[in-house]
């Protein structure tokens, strides 16, 4: 076999770095989609159950909480096939974020349910945008928009039947991102 050119072998190596990072955003997407299908059918159930009795708000507390011990699971599972498992950044990430909130709320407090179901959706969408722009996943970031998008056409053009439309068009359009990062 001859030897490569200097060519070559640049070319080859520019080759291999960019199927490693094909192969590296497909796994993430993959280690994602079942946190999007999870939350998908939190807020499906936390939203219909608004929707349909305004006075069991608390559900939106306890399903959260089931979201967030489900998804520690999840990543708990996946850790053996991810080598390395960083826990302490998702859960510093979450006590970070409730305070975040906690101060928002306290300076700004929302004086409707609805401004309450629509504030997490919109945290959420930013997030996802930011982990598309940060991590060049661009489906995080459509997803990030879709969901950002969704919440605001529900918020000023469907207010009476708003709960029930982030319960179908939230939690769908989680479900479907889940099941877009899957396929790659």
């Amino acid at each position: 076999m001859p030897p490569l050119s200097p060519n070559e072998a640049a070319d080859a190596l520019r080759d291999i770095s960019k199927t490693e990072l094909r192969s590296a955003k497909a796994y993430g997407y993959r280690m994602t989609s079942p946190h999007l299908f999870l939350w998908g059918a939190i807020w499906l159930a936390e939203y219909a159950g608004f929707y349909f009795d305004p006075h069991k708000s608390w559900l939106f507390s306890a399903l959260s909480l089931v979201g967030l011990v489900g998804s520690f699971i999840i990543g708990w599972w996946m850790k053996g096939s991810r080598g390395t498992y960083t826990s302490w950044r998702y859960f510093a990430t979450v006590v970070l974020a409730f305070l975040f909130v906690t101060a928002l709320f306290a300076i700004i407090p929302p004086t409707t349910a609805k401004q309450m179901g629509a504030f997490f959706p919109l945290l959420v969408a930013l997030l996802y945008c930011l982990m598309g722009i940060w991590g060049n996943a661009l489906r995080m970031g459509v997803t990030g928009l879709a969901l950002g998008t969704i919440t605001l056409v529900g918020y000023f053009y469907f207010p009476a039947t708003f709960m029930l439309w982030m319960a179908i068009a939230g939690g769908g359009a989680l479900m479907l991102g889940g099941l877009w990062m899957r396929s790659v």
